[in-house]
């Protein structure tokens, strides 16, 4: 499995041939990010946010699009993949209004968790079918996404091996939200590995023993 980071909230998988874009944001009305001008097989999105998580315009047709709010429970598959998403809220006052979803699926033998713009703490039937994912996308810049000092019970309760922060402040984007290394300070204990690059390859025969966070440059 190849991960790029395009900015923001935007993921490429490159997965079993197949391009997964993940929360495409909308340049440059995002703050500055460039087009995500690709060709995809799927786009994924957490929710309708057509500036930062939806914005399918700007990525090179064809491409088959779900919208992880319209899943049913199990998920469905698309180009040979189940998506699957657990719905849940961008703040923590759980309003109707803020309702997003956390993403997930199973390739090449590895569980990935895309957080979206989770903005709570998850209840046990929320975290049960993440337990245990390798791969988590989380949300590292703060509220209106998950506050700092809940991050560490989180991740504890997944417990993936690998972590890699997303949605946090940059020259490129224009959210009040907080730089990566106040996410990094409240996981201390946790081994970081700057790539260097926006791109990260990932086998189950390479994942790390513990726990490690993985801080990818942005693409766009």
């Amino acid at each position: 499995m190849r991960i790029t980071w395009y900015g923001h909230a935007a993921f490429l998988i490159e997965t079993q041939g197949l391009r997964i874009i993940l929360d495409p944001y909308r340049s440059p009305d995002s703050g500055g990010y460039l087009p995500i001008d690709e060709p995809a097989g799927l786009v994924v999105v957490s929710h309708e946010n057509d500036r930062y998580h939806s914005h399918l315009g700007q990525i090179v047709p064809p491409f088959q699009v779900i919208r992880a709010l319209e899943l049913p429970a199990g998920g469905e598959v698309a180009c040979g993949i189940r998506i699957e998403a657990v719905r849940v809220f961008e703040t923590p006052e759980r309003k109707p209004e803020d309702e997003v979803t956390v993403v997930h699926f199973r390739t090449e033998g590895l569980h990935l968790v895309f957080l979206g713009d989770l903005g709570h703490q998850l209840t046990e039937a929320e975290l049960s079918p993440l337990r245990g994912a390798e791969i988590v996308l989380i949300p590292a810049g703060g509220p209106p996404t998950i506050d700092f000092p809940l991050i560490p019970q989180l991740l504890d309760a997944i417990d993936p091996r690998l972590v890699l922060p997303m949605h946090y402040k940059t020259p490129k984007i224009n959210l009040n939200i907080q730089p990566v290394e106040r996410f990094l300070e409240v996981l201390p204990g946790d081994p970081i590995i700057r790539i260097g690059s926006s791109t990260f390859e990932v086998t189950t025969a390479a994942l790390p023993e513990r726990r490690t966070i993985i801080v990818l440059d942005h693409a766009r």
